[in-house]
């Protein structure tokens, strides 16, 4: 951490409301009672603020306030209109939505929330819906004062970068990024989207994947996977599993290998630079655009990133990017220190809030959370991270 600049918390969620069962990323939901715990807790002890006065009083454009800290929430689920919005309002608490262009549902709709429920103009199914902000929710909440739009890229996609296979397609398999880079007119509605696993069929061959903003794109021979998948034809993926399919194609894997022909093409350097252009500028541009208001900030999907997108980045006007947890950037004005993600602990609402204070105050090195935090860092890891 460098000392010279004032340390602001800033933390990150997903999806809220009530657990989706049928969608196989539910681990990203907060239920709402948790989440509004942690909301009373940022009321009560905290001074929530955009990214913006974050970055002014980084860069000492603006004093520091007491306990200042930033509340962010990634992909841009519907569930942060229905359930997050409602509860922020209640509370009058200012967060940050990063959102990617492709995903934005292109309906002009404003879908029931919780707020019509506790007025009871609805059913509590009725705001019970799944999928992503459409333009008109997001102007409403950028109207109210206490919701800001910033960019997550534009596709928040990964893409094959080797000839590891990994992996097979088969039901219930989470086929977002294939699936959707094949057919990105479909990415947002795949969660309620029974047929978006349809789209390719069981036993497409996956590869070793990277991060939009740091992959080498490369792309495998059709024929290869057309005769993966003619191999796999009578497969029962009823009962998949890895080895068991991948003994199946080991021949005509290692065939396609040994001769060189399993890959067909690599990513150029300028094919690689006209991509992050549109991820970076490009998201940029469209969101200014449908939103009037200034996009200076990104957040990077996955954690993930690379100088060469975030100089880019700052080069295409951006204050700054967020460092992610699969960097060393070093911290510096210009990027976001990795933030803190806040879950439930063991569906308990006291060792969840427990938890909330036990991460950010030992972020900002408090007592007795600092210490708590060293020691289990070094219990866990058989070293203090720093």
């Amino acid at each position: 951490m460098n000392d010279d600049l004032p340390y602001i918390p800033v933390v990150y969620y997903h999806s809220i409301g009530p657990v989706n069962k049928n969608w196989n990323r539910n681990f990203l939901t907060l239920d709402l009672p948790f989440f509004e715990d942690q909301l009373r807790y940022f009321k009560e002890n905290f001074q929530p603020v955009f990214l913006k006065e974050y970055w002014d009083m980084r860069c000492q454009r603006q004093p520091l306030i007491k306990k200042p800290i930033v509340i962010t929430f990634d992909d841009g689920f519907l569930d942060n209109w229905i359930w997050a919005y409602p509860l922020l309002k209640k509370y009058n608490i200012k967060a940050t939505i990063f959102v990617c262009p492709e995903f934005v549902d292109l309906r002009e709709v404003q879908r029931p929330s919780l707020e019509d429920y506790w007025k009871k103009t609805v059913s509590f199914d009725e705001i019970t819906q799944s999928g992503y902000l459409s333009w008109p929710e997001m102007k409403t909440m950028i109207e109210s004062g206490l919701i800001d739009i910033q960019s997550h890229t534009m596709s928040h996609t990964k893409y094959f970068v080797s000839d590891k296979l990994t992996g097979f397609h088969h039901p219930g398999n989470d086929c977002l990024y294939p699936v959707g880079n094949l057919f990105p007119r479909l990415k947002p509605y795949h969660i309620s989207d029974k047929t978006f696993e349809l789209q390719i069929p069981y036993g497409y061959p996956l590869f070793e994947e990277a991060s939009a903003v740091s992959a080498k794109r490369i792309k495998i021979n059709k024929f290869f996977i057309e005769e993966c998948l003619y191999a796999l034809k009578h497969y029962d993926f009823g009962k998949y599993s890895f080895n068991t399919a991948f003994n199946e194609v080991w021949d005509l894997y290692e065939k396609y290998k040994l001769e060189g022909e399993l890959i067909t093409e690599v990513e150029t350097e300028d094919e690689i630079r006209a991509r992050l252009n549109y991820e970076i500028l490009e998201s940029k541009r469209i969101l200014e655009e449908k939103l009037e208001i200034p996009i200076e900030f990104l957040c990077w999907p996955h954690g993930d990133n690379t100088d060469q997108a975030h100089q880019l980045a700052i080069k295409a006007g951006y204050l700054a990017t967020t460092k992610g947890s699969r960097t060393k950037a070093p911290d510096t004005i210009d990027r976001i220190p990795e933030r803190i993600g806040l879950w439930h602990v063991s569906n308990n609402r006291f060792l969840s809030l427990l938890k909330t204070r036990y991460k950010i105050e030992g972020s900002r090195g408090q007592f007795p959370y600092k210490q708590l935090k060293l020691a289990y860092s070094l219990v866990r890891h058989g070293k203090i991270d720093v």
